[in-house]
């Protein structure tokens, strides 16, 4: 299931599992469906919902990620029928829920325990071992506190209370972190999908070309801003540098770079597009729950500390390029920006939407399916690359597929942060580590980050920020760290495992792109990511950065902290606007630890140094440097293909007849509709949840069937869809 979609199999022939296949569709059909309509319609009981997001999720990933054939297979069947008792079991049980909290009967020890046992399993497969060693950890710590040591040292807590706190309780499976999946995050999963789908992606890499990639170290300059844009909607470091990484790189390399500098700017910056707003990879979503706070605010505060971040890895490849004296890209090669936005800058049209909707005090939920269904209507107005029912089925499926993982992630969180509060390990921890540190904040801190990093290693964000919810951030709070500054700092310092050797995964996946060695990506990822290391610093002694603060505060501590952190680019790089000798270097450095220590005195002498440093630095420019004027005549066939992509309209689509079958995929669709419309003026979800969702599996079968028929039936009558050429 990991080379092809299940649409490409049911469509293609009998190649595969395709009763596999046909599962597939339909469950990511249902997945999405029930999604959409408790965005526009509203919800069905909480406990159905969120029951039916984590189970479907658990079955989509026992059936993409199959342990193999033979006896493998029969645990995978197993494990899906454990699943479907599972969700029968809540929906049985919907009505007498509350009494499970007085009356735990045997049935309730077996089906939580399997509960647990089946999104274990399923966190192994998806985000893997390190999760579920934790979850375990801390489950164990419930049961036999009294056998712990040191800090973890307590009374236990008995079976039963453990698995009502897993099971039942607010803060256990289904608590924040399912709660914000279910309700939002799924519907913003999908906006990014449907964007892409229409163009998005494209745009974005041929806009950040256009704009940069002529400009003195422009493939690396392009794959820094398309990373950012591209990073923050998809939230998958690693799946964005396999997606613009395959441009960049080879160009950065091409153009003179270093493999291991060129593997390194696209990791950073990749790792880079989790902490952008506006969606920072879901994560804002969750931590405006948690923190009890509007999202506008937490797109806010992490607004400064992003642009720093990709700041610092601009003026590093600017720098960088400048040392190597490096070919400028000819203008020819690329994408003229104004014809770009004159032919297709309605794509960024979503994006605007979100900060106007938000800005004008509107819902998560509504900003969610109002730019979802903008962004479908320009995908089926659009004369290039226009949505059609194929295109749309498969979007579905790559939502629910790519959004499994953090859904099972949110799960295993909660179990962590069920079992640690049945027995109140979180404020005992925070407590020995705020008194062990005394008025030594700054020792805390060294502690904190540390574990952030460890507990971030091998984990996809969601995941890190949801278990470090539960170990690090209270802490931090209990030592008086404002409760924003709390998470960002976590939070920041978990996703520097992304590229911070030995696990660093991004950098390990741009290694192979750049065809070299993935521990000198990482040093080289990690030395460009700097910031991610600073801001959270900053973040304690000065809040101003995360709009904590007076606007004067916030703009004092942003110039102080531009300056610190572009001297300590220019000093690793060993160039600003002429080589710097060893002393300008060491300068360069001084200017950075003076800038980001939060004592005025000190930022003082930081100007007063950057003056001397960088002032002696301009003097000694040459004055007519003689640059590499190669007008890349000599780029192999591979890497003028890539040009040659980027340049050309990679979305043009081949027009074909629409025939009847084309129409009548549609006519599915509007079905689906009128079907939603319905259930809504009935409020069959508040009525009969369980009608309601018979309802919703009844149309996720028959709308993925049709759809696959209809366009099967137009490929045999030789009248098929539009079809993207890729």
């Amino acid at each position: 299931m990991t080379e092809k979609t299940a649409l490409a199999r049911v469509t293609g022939g009998t190649e595969g599992r395709l009763v596999d296949s046909w599962a597939i569709l339909t469950l990511s059909t249902l997945f999405v469906l029930i999604h959409l309509y408790a965005g526009i319609y509203g919800s069905p009981n909480a406990l159905l919902f969120r029951s039916l997001h984590v189970n479907i999720a658990l079955v989509l990933v026992f059936l993409t990620r199959p342990l193999g054939r033979g006896l493998p297979r029969l645990a995978d069947l197993a494990m899906i029928a454990g699943t479907l008792w599972v969700q029968a079991y809540f929906m049985i049980e919907l009505e007498t829920w509350s009494i499970r909290t007085i009356i735990f009967r045997p049935i309730d020890y077996f089906t939580s325990i399997l509960f647990i046992v089946l999104i274990l399993e399923a966190t192994r497969r998806v985000v893997g071992p390190i999760l579920v060693f934790i979850c375990l950890f801390f489950m164990a710590h419930a049961i036999y506190a009294n056998y712990f040591p040191g800090i973890f040292y307590g009374p236990p807590t008995t079976l039963k209370n453990l698995l009502q706190s897993v099971f039942l309780d607010s803060n256990g499976i289904f608590g924040t972190a399912v709660a914000v999946m279910a309700n939002f995050v799924v519907l913003f999963i999908l906006f990014g999908t449907l964007l892409n789908a229409c163009g998005g992606g494209a745009f974005f890499t041929k806009l950040a070309f256009a704009l940069f990639g002529h400009r003195t170290g422009g493939p690396a300059k392009a794959a820094v801003v398309s990373s950012a844009m591209m990073g923050s909607l998809s939230g998958s470091s690693i799946g964005n540098v396999l997606t613009t990484g395959v441009f960049t790189i080879p160009l950065m390399i091409r153009l003179g770079y270093k493999r291991a500098f060129a593997g390194g700017v696209e990791a950073a910056a990749s790792n880079g597009g989790i902490i952008m707003p506006p969606v920072m990879g879901a994560v804002a979503f969750i931590m405006a729950e948690f923190l009890d706070r509007p999202y506008l605010d937490i797109i806010m505060a992490a607004a400064i500390p992003a642009i720093l971040y990709f700041l610092v890895i601009f003026v590093s490849v600017h720098t960088e390029a400048r040392r190597l004296n490096l070919p400028q890209m000819p203008k020819a090669l690329l994408p003229s920006a104004w014809a770009l936005f004159k032919r297709e800058g309605y794509l960024l049209l979503p994006i605007v939407l979100i900060i106007v909707a938000l800005v004008a005090g509107r819902s998560i939920v509504y900003v969610a399916v109002m730019i979802t269904g903008i962004t479908f209507l320009i995908g089926i107005l659009q004369p290039r690359r226009r949505l059609n029912p194929r295109t749309l089925l498969a979007v579905i499926e790559e939502t629910a597929t790519s959004t499994v993982g953090l859904s099972v992630a949110a799960a295993s969180a909660g179990i962590i942060l069920g079992a640690i509060f049945s027995v109140g390990l979180s404020f005992q921890i925070a407590q020995a580590a705020a008194h062990a540190a005394g008025d030594h904040l700054w020792a805390l801190l060294i502690l904190a980050a540390v574990l952030s990093v460890i507990m971030g290693m091998g984990m996809t964000a969601v995941a890190i920020y949801l278990t470090l919810v539960a170990t690090i951030i209270p802490i931090l709070k209990v030592a008086g760290v404002p409760a924003m500054a709390a998470h960002f700092f976590a939070f920041y310092y978990g996703i520097i495992s992304n590229i911070t050797p030995p696990v660093a995964l991004t950098a390990f996946a741009a290694a192979p792109i750049a065809r070299a060695n993935p521990i000198a990506v990482g040093v080289s990822a990690s030395r460009l990511g700097i910031a991610c290391f600073l801001l959270p610093i900053l973040f304690i002694y000065s809040p101003g950065l995360l709009l904590e603060s007076s606007w004067q505060e916030t703009v004092y501590v942003t110039v102080m902290a531009t300056l610190g952190l572009c001297a300590f680019a220019t000093g690793t790089t060993g160039y600003a606007f002429a080589p710097m000798p060893l002393w300008q270097r060491v300068g360069a450095i001084g200017v950075f630890l003076l800038a980001v220590t939060p004592e005025w005195k000190l930022d003082i002498a930081a100007i007063a140094l950057a003056v001397v440093v960088f002032g002696s630095n301009f003097l000694a420019r040459p004055r007519d440097r003689a640059t590499d004027n190669r007008d890349l005549s000599d780029i192999k066939e591979e890497e003028q293909r890539i040009l040659s992509d980027i340049m050309e309209d990679q979305d043009t689509v081949v027009e074909a007849g629409r025939g009847a079958w084309y129409w009548g995929a549609w006519g599915v669709v509007v079905l689906v509709a009128i079907a939603f419309q319905w259930s809504s003026s009935v409020y069959l979800q508040a009525r009969e949840p369980l009608l309601w969702a018979l309802v919703m599996v009844v149309v996720s079968v028959l709308a993925s069937a049709g759809i696959v028929w209809t366009c099967n039936a137009a490929t045999r009558t030789a009248a098929p869809d539009p079809v993207r050429q890729d």
